[in-house]
């Protein structure tokens, strides 16, 4: 480490209250002695032609930490300078702070001094070097190979940043050079880059760090050519010499590990029909891993050398180079289609190879996303197959479950599909109306995992694939206090017959076994003298009040995305008394046993359905289990209902516990996807007749956990 040194002499402290020729006593107190200041160095100014002294900044403080001179040049120093005795500290500075140059150096030290009466002492500063040197050296083979077409940066950081490559603090070197940083507090690395363009090989370029990096200190990096391997800059080894604090790092570049098909070329399909197929992997230096993924399985290959895995054989041939060979075994069970072999190599100076190759495997693929559709419930198989085939059958079920099975097309291109979908069972429901339910392990619904095969001519190929998850019901758990269900305010997903003239109909509450925190409590009652019933309600849709009858218009938008096999729900039928109000001539006389229900309708609606009920006769009354439209009351239809499912609560509950209860949907439609603007109506009501005022006026209901079931 180069250091320039500055000498400042204290000579001769003359007691300017001190002894006289008479011989009086020498009095200490406000004795004085002179500092003689001269400049001395020994830096690289021969060299460079830089004398930092030009730049030169002389502080010296007193025993508080006052200063009490400065001086920015050796013509401003005086030849002597009077002090008062006692403990004195002087700072150094010389050269350009500046954060990176070719020729600008900074230094800087301090040093303590005492001033004693009559005695002389010397004070020496060592005023040590800031900068971080790195020198360049071009190897031959640089020149022979570049010529002048090559340049290397280096900047402060611990990776190279190109966006930096012209920032003040980056040093382009174009030949063998010194570069001079002076490096911010906290940054021990500089990075750096070589680029040059090769006459056959175009442009090269090697990136590299220098970590912990002492500052100051001195680092020289090395590039050459290897003749050997050609396209690969060498650089990078570093030595440390500590007893100078020079720094000579001859940094080298080992080659990437390679990896290479035996016989054949990694970037071609291969396609794969029985055999073997061999890899070369070779490293300049010792290898340290060599991995293999394949079809979600990673081997280590330096693992299998002593332990074999079922068709991967590696072999080591040399200290630095392996053979794998892949056999029939290796493909067992793998999908079918186009699969990525990975090899990942690294040695031990950081080279790390990476190579693929995809390898065509005859079999049923994979199926993805795109593949099925969770409203259709279909899914479409493919198989990869060589050469002819007399026939190819597909196959799907759930996990463990019972084939679906398909004959397969051939698309043409080594590639046949079969589409598969949901078998419908027809009935007939309890208002002769048709309708549809899936059978059981056909089809794919959301949520589910399923297997699948193709069988090409007798050799079975398996896979398996998850769908996707389903959808919520929103505001379905009942968590949400604010909810319109719950007030006056009638605007949200769920509302409720809640009004001005009758005491709540619903609320927010709380019973044992629920969801969550909450659940809805539907409370029937009388409200006035022209409505005799006001059954407890919760329904997807509006509410309005227009005295002395209320107006419900069913129906909330909900974007279909996974049809639903059931509706989920929690249920407790608190109070379910006899029916004491029959104001429209309701199906249930007075005396019997009153009825909840709860039930759920697909529809494909552009507008609401509205039903007018109160002390007049019901207007727009609708069942969505009496037909596709709603049955003969729906004076008011407003379109398509493509499904429904319904449970009607026929006795009173028991247990203290809410009862889960999970209602089929029957289809009326297996093909439609709704597409207008209000597709879902549930609806609860505490008296299943109660737009008929048909009912009992003391009923009390539960429920909660409105979730699809697939």
């Amino acid at each position: 480490m180069k250091r320039l040194f500055i000498y400042l002499f204290p000579v001769l402290a003359v007691a300017v209250a001190g002894c006289s020729e008479s011989g009086r006593t020498f009095d200490p107190e406000g004795a004085t002695g002179t500092l003689t200041m001269k400049i001395s160095t020994r830096s690289e100014t021969e060299q460079t032609g830089y004398d930092p002294t030009e730049y030169l900044t002389i502080r010296i403080y007193n025993g508080n930490g006052e200063m009490i001179r400065k001086y920015t040049s050796e013509a401003d120093l005086p030849e002597q300078l009077e002090l008062i005795a006692g403990e004195y500290r002087v700072a150094v500075e010389a050269g350009e702070a500046v954060a990176a140059s070719f020729t600008q150096r900074y230094y800087k030290g301090e040093e303590p001094f005492t001033v004693t009466p009559g005695e002389n002492t010397s004070v020496e500063v060592k005023c040590t070097q800031q900068n971080t040197a790195v020198a360049t050296v071009f190897d031959e083979t640089i020149r022979t190979n570049f010529g002048t077409e090559c340049a290397v940066r280096v900047m402060p950081g611990a990776a190279y940043d190109e966006t930096r490559a012209d920032d003040p603090s980056t040093l382009r070197y174009t030949e063998d050079a010194t570069g001079y940083f002076l490096l911010d507090e906290g940054c021990d690395a500089l990075a750096w880059q070589f680029s040059g363009t090769h006459a056959s090989r175009g442009t090269i370029t090697q990136t590299g760090v220098i970590s912990e990096v002492r500052s100051p200190g001195r680092y020289t990096l090395t590039f050459r050519y290897s003749p050997d391997l050609p396209g690969y800059i060498e650089a990078v080894a570093i030595r440390v010499d500590d007893t100078t604090d020079d720094f000579d790092d001859t940094i080298i570049w080992s080659p990437d590990p390679t990896i290479e098909g035996n016989g054949f070329e990694l970037s071609e399909i291969q396609q794969y029909q029985g055999g073997e197929k061999g890899f070369n992997v070779s490293t300049v230096k010792p290898m340290v891993s060599s991995t293999l993924t394949f079809a979600g399985k990673t081997y280590d290959l330096l693992a299998a050398i002593s332990t074999p895995v079922a068709g991967l054989a590696v072999e080591k041939t040399g200290e630095n180079t392996l053979i794998v060979t892949l056999s029939d075994d290796f493909f067992t069970g793998c999908p079918g289609g186009n699969q990525t072999l990975r090899f990942e190599v690294t040695d031990n100076s950081g080279g790390h190879g990476v190579a693929e190759c995809v390898f065509a495997l005859q079999g049923i693929m994979d199926p993805s996303a795109a593949d099925y559709d969770l409203w259709r419930n279909t899914v479409t198989l493919r198989a990869r197959v060589f050469e002819n085939v007399s026939a190819v059958t597909f196959g799907l079920r759930t996990e463990g479950g019972a084939w679906q099975e398909l004959a397969g097309t051939n698309a043409g291109d080594g590639i046949w599909t079969a589409t598969l979908g949901t078998e419908w069972v027809e009935s007939t429901n309890e208002n002769g109306q048709t309708v549809y339910t899936p059978k059981a392990g056909t089809g794919v619904w959301a949520e589910g995992k399923y297997e699948c095969r193709a069988v090409i001519d007798g050799q079975e190929s398996l896979t398996s694939f998850s769908t996707a998850g389903g959808q919520s019901i929103p505001g379905g758990d009942m968590e949400d206090g604010s909810m319109s269900c719950f007030n006056n305010n009638h605007g949200s997903f769920w509302d409720s017959g809640n009004n001005s003239m009758s005491d709540p109909l619903c609320i927010q509450s709380s019973f044992s076994g629920m969801g969550g925190s909450h659940c809805a409590r539907l409370q029937a009652n009388k409200p006035f003298l022209l409505v005799n019933l006001a059954a407890g309600n919760l329904f997807t849709g509006v509410f309005e009040l227009a005295t002395p009858d209320g107006k419900v218009h069913f129906g909330q938008s909900y974007d279909w995305q996974a049809r639903p096999q059931k509706m989920h729900v929690l249920y407790y039928a608190e109070v379910l008394g006899q029916v004491n109000q029959n104001q429209h001539t309701g199906p249930l006389a007075t005396g019997s046993q009153d009825k909840a229900r709860i039930y759920v309708a697909i529809v494909d609606w552009n507008t609401p359905h509205s039903v007018i009920s109160g002390s007049n006769d019901p207007v727009g009354v609708w069942d969505p289990a009496k037909g596709i439209y709603g049955g003969d009351n729906a004076t008011q239809a407003s379109g398509k209902i493509i499904a429904y499912g319904s449970y009607f609560i026929e006795k009173q509950s028991s247990g203290g516990q809410m009862i889960p209860l999970d209602i089929p949907l029957h289809y009326y439609d297996t093909e439609t996807k709704p597409s207008g603007s209000y597709t879902l109506v549930i609806s609860c009501a505490t008296s299943a007749y109660g737009d008929f005022m048909n009912g009992c006026t003391s009923n009390v209901l539960y429920v909660d956990d409105f979730q699809w079931v697939y």
